[in-house]
């Protein structure tokens, strides 16, 4: 299968004019409208590189499968699949994505299906005789997609990727290369030569990683099913999967960390007056640890890891770290030495010529388990009624595919997927539906005036309770492990209040006591860190109502169908998520309704059919 996805992602490509209060020429412009009349630009943005691109992607798939009857009541199902997928190309070669094709991705398929018989005894009473029940159950493998919009999300696309792209972002008083009053062309001149690698540091949009594969899942079920008397049935499954390599943005280039000493890359933009820029480096006192040109040296925490560095410069200069109320007093910093107040960051990277950068690779776990259990009956003596449970536990190490790790959803230990691992956003631990309808028994019978207008009237309802998802509490970020990375969530200091529900804005903030968290210290990064969503939101409680009936016309085919219904007929509120950082005067305070949530709507119509 062959597929053609051409699309467009501009970049502000023709130009974007900002106008604010400025000065131009001598003459200061106090807003913007005066600033457009007037020719000022304050701000002049403009994207370079290929904002058009021709992807290209094509696929073989191919299957197998058998069915092989071993006995009249037993049936084994046996397949397989092969997917052979390419990596998406741009047919101009306009930009690389970064990765080969995918060829080993063999999917086994099985399959059964046995219809127990038993006369008597207890498997008799549970299985009952040739018919009344069956065990069903499966296992496959199943690969996803590796879709050609993944790399194209807004802030992380690679069509922006230096050296193929370039964004001019210049404001007034920038100096050379912007001119604020020349309209036709404010960045005097500036061409873009595609392909040229900046002199200094610099990060790509994304990167991805060359070994890249789909992502996959493994899932399996067991089910049971029963029939009983009086036309009903009931199913009882279990169904799980766990999901193996999924999409996430890892922290590519992020710097090393290790108490043995991390060894610097002997790249010309380590030299200690490219990463602190020649001004600031010329400021230095001759005796400060930063003039060190610790290129090919090994460089290690120092002992005061938190403190390490307070005080250097001289008082007044822009490059004095002052004291602060965690680090009071003056702590000398070794030359080969990096702390918290002087981490050294680009120095620790693995590669000298970039910053840090997102990097999509199969770094993300998913695990499901659910148990579902469903009872049905059939319409008979006009009513039919279907009540559904399900129990289940959804975890993953990360929620979010193409985030760093907002709210404290993951990467809070860097690349880390142990630490990584907790509830998924979505986990809803239960979950009960009733659906029923009947039909009112009064004067069926009866074909005079009163049995047509209170004969026959069908009541229905839907009721749903459904436990509220997972949140995470999250406060100020600290880089505990200095990976350029702020750790957001605490440590909590009061075990028994995880797993509370939050969901009543009268008790949400005794029940959520902000005295109950602390900030996390670089002690407790391999032990203590609250885990991802450790809290609930308040969750779905509704009950819908209708009235029916239809009424026969004296004229043949025609019907008239009167009809009431009441959307959460009880009017239940379903509350929103709670304030979650604890660091807020807000903490735990329940300001609004879940986006989720309707109130009561009733709702009257009349159908007539001819």
């Amino acid at each position: 299968m062959d597929q053609k996805i051409d699309d467009l992602a501009d970049n502000f490509s023709r130009g974007f004019y900002n106008f604010n209060a400025s000065t131009c020429g001598g003459v200061t412009y106090g807003n913007g409208f005066a600033s457009l009349l007037n020719g000022c630009i304050n701000n002049f943005q403009k994207g370079y590189g290929p904002f058009f691109l021709e992807n290209r992607l094509r696929e073989y798939n191919f299957y197998v499968e058998d069915n092989w009857k071993i006995f009249p009541n037993l049936t084994l199902n046996l397949g397989a699949r092969y997917e052979y997928v390419k990596a998406p190309k741009e047919k101009e070669n306009r930009i690389d994505y970064g990765f080969d094709d995918d060829k080993n991705n063999v999917q086994p398929r099985i399959g059964f299906a046995y219809s127990p018989s038993f006369e008597k005894g207890l498997l008799g009473l549970i299985f009952g005789s040739s018919g009344t029940s069956s065990l069903r159950g499966g296992y496959g493998i199943y690969h996803g997609r590796l879709f050609q919009s993944v790399f194209a999300q807004s802030g992380a696309s690679i069509r922006t990727n230096t050296p193929n792209a370039f964004f001019y972002n210049r404001s007034t008083g920038s100096g050379a290369g912007f001119n604020p009053i020349n309209l036709t062309d404010p960045t005097v001149g500036f061409t873009f030569v595609p392909g040229v690698e900046p002199t200094g540091r610099y990060s790509k949009s994304l990167v991805v990683d060359p070994n890249l594969e789909m992502p996959y899942t493994k899932q399996w079920n067991l089910t049971f099913e029963r029939q009983l008397p009086w036309k009903s049935a009931v199913r009882i499954s279990y169904t799980g999967n766990r999901g193996i390599g999924l999409l996430r943005y890892n922290f590519g280039n992020a710097p090393l960390n290790d108490p043995n000493g991390v060894t610097v890359t002997d790249h010309p933009n380590n030299a200690p007056n490219i990463i602190f820029g020649q001004t600031l480096f010329n400021s230095l006192p001759a005796n400060d640890p930063r003039r060190v040109d610790v290129r090919g040296q090994v460089l290690r925490p120092a002992a005061d890891v938190l403190c390490a560095g307070t005080g250097l410069g001289t008082v007044g200069s822009t490059n004095y770290i002052a004291p602060t109320t965690a680090c009071p007093n003056v702590v000398p910093l070794g030359a080969l030495e990096y702390s918290s107040r002087v981490p050294r960051i680009n120095e620790r990277r693995p590669d000298g010529r970039f910053g840090g950068q997102a990097e999509v690779s199969n770094g993300a776990l998913t695990w499901y388990d659910g148990l579902q259990i469903e009872f049905t009956k059939r319409l008979s003596n006009g009513l039919s009624l279907q009540a559904a449970y399900t129990r289940s536990k959804a975890e993953d190490t990360t929620s979010e595919a193409t985030s760093f790790g907002g709210t404290g959803d993951s990467n809070q230990t860097g690349n880390d997927l142990k630490a990584s691992r907790g509830l998924s956003r979505s986990h809803t631990p239960h979950r009960f539906t009733l659906f029923g309808t009947y039909r009112l028994p009064f004067l069926n019978k009866r074909n005079d005036l009163v049995g047509q207008i209170f004969g026959g009237w069908q009541v229905s309802t839907v009721f749903k309770w459904v436990h509220g998802n997972p949140f995470t509490v999250t406060g100020t970020g600290v880089d505990l492990n200095f990976d350029n990375f702020a750790e957001s969530r605490p440590v909590i200091l009061d075990p028994s209040l995880l797993g509370r529900t939050i969901g009543n804005p009268n008790t949400s903030r005794e029940l959520l006591p902000a005295s109950a968290f602390r900030q996390a210290t670089l002690a407790d990064l391999d032990c203590c860190i609250l885990r991802r969503n450790t809290f609930f939101a308040d969750g779905v409680k509704n009950f819908d109502f209708a009235f029916s009936k239809r009424f026969l016309m004296p004229f043949e085919g025609h019907s008239l169908t009167v009809r009431a219904d009441l959307f959460n007929a009880f009017n239940w509120v379903q509350f929103g998520f709670p304030n979650t950082t604890y660091t807020s005067s807000g903490f735990g305070q329940i300001n609004g309704t879940s986006t989720q949530y309707a109130p009561r709507n009733i709702q009257l119509s009349l159908r007539y059919i001819f």
